[in-house]
């Protein structure tokens, strides 16, 4: 199944009139599902292909579904499956509700064709009927509370009433839904097959001829068998459907009369007006003025006596779930905050590794030279400050490298000491990817813009190059700087982000466990490094810059433990994606993990993998990370973020020797293209192209404040301490994914939906006691990163999602995109500080703590 982007995008009540009859409807644009609420209402026979589901609150009401009359009394339900003939009247004074689910996403959901479902409390009990009512219940209380819940709530309320009826209700997949038609005269697979057929072509000329041509039989046979197995002529048959989905129409739609006529089969006006009074002893345009449903969008477009029966529709409804599904189970609980409320004791602290501020991904390495992109360089390393920028494409064609015009190839280092002036008078060292790779925009998992590629060289003229380079870099640099960097050797065979094709694919079709098929990889790197190193000794290299796990990695592993020339350290690219989906019964639109802690276990498991394969000691350096390799995913743009960072790295902290952890990647300017036009494109980037700082780039600054020694970590915070009595203490309130998360297409989810789509939206109320400390007057400053302060996607829909931003505007916002700042002070006399906080989903919060006058 598809769902779109705004799937539960705009929502709008509204009330509508048929003969002294209120209907209260909710409707949601996608289609995919919406309520309606009625009482006192009756239609004529008429079919659809969408499913219904049909909810008695109380009273009675009268349902026909092909043929077959059911009397409904209070809490009963009947589910209309997809074209079936279906009319209802109330009788008494009653309340019901009508679920309507689209057929087309609903079966594509399901995986299945011919959907259909025996769902029907009047004629048969089942043990999953209570379970069925109270999803039922829920999803009318999210319905009713629609202004105080997110639409992704109301939404997943919807998925649980869908899987309820999969499990217990949905018929087998070799059931053909057409059987239910046929009244129960001598069903046949032939027959089954020319319902199915007419139900799915009765919008054409469809004719006797035309079907009995295509099920190989004579038009006379086929005429008396259809007569004897339905009780109709094929022509009765044809306008019966026909008319009954004009009907739908008729009430439920604005469209001119001619144009139903002609989108449900009839030839003309006049043989619908003919068919129509047949059957119903009135014109198509009479039935339409005595049953039509007015509908007033506006609120104050409403009489008094609309207003009256919406409320008292409304009372009804609200009265019932009331005294029914909040004496089962308190759904929706008033508190929407987590109290959290901890002792921190100040004891024996340990140092720990700021592993990742050792590491940020510039890009391509042309991109570097770009003035825009070495302001905001310099901008992070007065900030921030990382250790090390990681880059390729050195020596791509656009960097004018190599000379080609004569017999022998000599190279030009004019453009490479732009770069390396630049990253070193910014105290970068380099962080330099080897080989041929190209520059690509992934605008999804599976979907890439292939912008600048290297021409082929050999594997000669490959280290023929970089020895020539070194030892350009020791004469420019001197030996005690480069022995510094870092070199990585690219495995163009085994990365499915740049190789040809669709991500999921070529990472399914690499799964046989043969070790030929790393050789050609270990002949590059054996070749490379030792050609490196016959340059610079000390310098460190390594590879192989993998998403590589499980038994694949294991054996890559230990073929490599094998080789005489081994590496210096492995890296790994760190991407939450799941690519096994063949496990799921539902296939996921969305390939990013449901699992909080995939990054924690996702380096267990890396670690493990090495200390198996002998490489216990080697260094690990994670040299691409985040939440997807996507440029077009506007979750890079949100707070959201923010926590995914904080969270990750404090959770990690002391775990699995991680030398480095490379945030890919630091500028949008890398992934600006013709789609990327407006202010933010949801780009990878720390900041935007036009240089506003992200949440994720203030994430980065407030971990820079931590000290240098460990005092303590949880869930939701970590105290830290400086030399002297200095403390930092960072809290986040840290949100994943909701599962119907999963259900959209990466990077579909719209700009406007960026805070709709997690598990809860609860504040965190933190309580911290911090004892242990010394006495006397503390000055206290609090940073808040949240949607108030510090997030420019916030602001930006603020600004009404301008796509025209001008420059006085940008700089506006660079200025205001920051997080805010409060100073006060304390004086502690017992050892001990309180700090507390309510936190927004998604913030990140930092409070220091530094003495001024000790106690005397």
């Amino acid at each position: 199944m598809i769902f779109t982007r705004n799937i539960v995008e705009k929502c709008f009540m509204e009330v509508k009139k048929l003969n002294g009859t209120s209907i209260l409807q909710w409707s949601i644009d996608s289609k995919f599902i919406s309520i309606s609420v009625m009482n006192n209402k009756s239609n004529l026979d008429h079919a659809h292909k969408d499913i219904e589901l049909i909810y008695l609150i109380k009273g009675q009401l009268q349902v026909n579904v092909n043929n077959k009359i059911m009397q409904m009394q209070s809490s009963d339900f009947v589910l209309i499956n997809s074209n079936d003939f279906h009319s209802f009247k109330s009788e008494k004074d009653n309340l019901f509700v009508v679920i309507t689910f689209n057929y087309f996403q609903l079966s594509s959901l399901l995986e299945q064709k011919n959907l259909s479902f025996s769902c029907n409390s009047v004629e048969h009990v089942s043990a999953a009927d209570q379970e069925l009512r109270y999803n039922i219940d829920e999803l009318l209380t999210a319905y009713m509370k629609k202004h105080n819940l997110s639409q992704i709530q109301f939404l997943e309320k919807a998925l649980k009433l869908i899987l309820t009826l999969t499990l217990n209700f949905l018929n087998n997949r070799d059931e053909s839904g057409i059987n239910r038609t046929l009244s129960g005269k001598g069903q046949n697979k032939r027959l089954a097959e020319i319902i199915e057929y007419i139900q799915s072509n009765y919008r054409e000329p469809l004719t006797l001829e035309e079907v009995a041509g295509l099920h190989y039989i004579t038009v006379p046979y086929l005429s008396k068998f259809f007569k004897k197995q339905t009780g109709k002529t094929f022509s009765h048959y044809l306008n019966e459907i026909r008319l009954a989905h004009a009907v739908n129409e008729l009430v439920n739609s604005n469209k001119p009369i001619t144009r139903i006529a002609l989108d449900n089969g009839f030839p003309n006006l006049a043989a619908f007006n003919r068919v129509f009074k047949e059957n119903y002893n009135l014109k198509p345009l009479e039935y339409r003025k005595k049953n039509a449903i007015e509908t007033y969008q506006e609120e104050d477009l409403l009489t008094e006596v609309n207003a009256q029966k919406k409320n008292e529709v409304l009372s009804e409804l609200s009265y019932y779930l009331k005294n029914t599904v909040n004496t089962k189970n308190n759904i929706f609980p008033d508190t929407t905050e987590k109290v959290v409320s901890q002792v921190v004791k100040i004891g024996k602290m340990d140092a720990y590794e700021k592993y990742w501020y050792k590491l940020i991904n510039l890009g391509y390495a042309k991109d570097i030279l770009n003035s825009d992109m070495q302001e905001q360089i310099t901008l992070l390393q007065n900030e921030i400050g990382f250790m090390y920028a990681r880059f390729w494409g050195l020596f791509s064609d656009d960097m004018y490298v190599e000379d080609r015009s004569g017999e022998i190839v000599t190279y030009n280092f004019l453009n490479t000491n732009k770069i390396l002036d630049f990253l070193i008078k910014n105290k970068l060292k380099p962080f330099i990817e080897l080989g041929p790779k190209p520059k690509i925009i992934s605008k999804t998992v599976s979907e890439s813009l292939t912008i600048q590629k290297s021409s082929d060289k050999s594997l000669e003229e490959w280290k023929n190059l970089i020895i020539a380079f070194l030892l350009h870099c020791v004469e420019r640099y001197g030996i005690e700087e480069v022995e510094n960097w870092y070199f990585e050797i690219w495995n163009q065979y085994m990365d499915p982000i740049y190789c040809e094709g669709n991500f999921e694919d070529n990472f399914k079709k690499n799964k046989q466990h043969d070790p030929c098929q790393f050789k050609e990889y270990f002949k590059e790197f054996s070749t490379l490094k030792m050609g490196i190193k016959e340059i610079v000794p000390l310098a460190k290299v390594g590879g192989c810059g993998t998403i590589l796990e499980g038994e694949k990695l294991d054996l890559f592993l230990k073929q490599w433990k094998l080789e005489k020339v081994q590496p210096d350290f492995f890296s790994a690219y760190l991407y939450p994606v799941e690519m096994d989906s063949e496990r799921n019964k539902f296939a996921k639109k969305n390939m990013l993990s449901a699992n909080p802690d995939y990054v924690r276990n996702k380096l267990n498991h890396l670690r493990k993998s090495l200390k198996n394969a002998g490489f216990g000691d080697l260094e690990l350096n994670v040299t691409e990370w985040n939440i997807s390799n996507s440029n077009r995913e506007f979750l890079n743009d949100s707070l959201f973020k923010a926590t995914y960072l904080v969270k990750n790295i404090v959770e990690n902290l002391n775990e699995n020797q991680i030398n480095m952890l490379g945030y890919w990647l630091f500028s949008d300017i890398f992934s600006d293209f013709r789609d990327a036009k407006n202010l933010l494109h949801g780009g990878a980037g720390l900041v935007t192209k036009s240089g506003i700082k992200k949440p994720s780039y203030h994430a980065y600054a407030l971990l820079n404040h931590l000290g240098d020694l460990l005092v303590a970590k949880s869930d939701h915070f970590i105290v830290t301490k400086k030399s002297g009595d200095r403390y930092q203490v960072l809290c986040f309130n840290y949100k994943h994914f909701n599962y119907s998360f999963y259900f959209h297409s990466e990077g579909s989810i719209g700009i406007h939906e960026q805070y709709d789509i997690f598990e809860n939206n609860e504040y965190l109320n933190l309580t911290l006691k911090i004892q242990g400390i010394s006495n006397g007057n503390y000055r206290i400053k609090e940073l808040k990163l949240n949607r108030n302060y510090g997030s420019v996607l916030d602001k930006w829909l603020e600004f009404g999602v301008a796509d025209d931003m001008k420059q006085d505007e940008v700089n506006y916002l660079k200025q205001i995109c920051v997080p805010h700042i409060k100073v006060e002070q304390s004086l502690v006399k017992d050892h001990s500080i309180v700090l507390k906080g309510e936190l927004q989903p998604h913030e990140v919060r930092l409070f220091e703590l530094n003495l001024l006058i000790g106690e005397s």
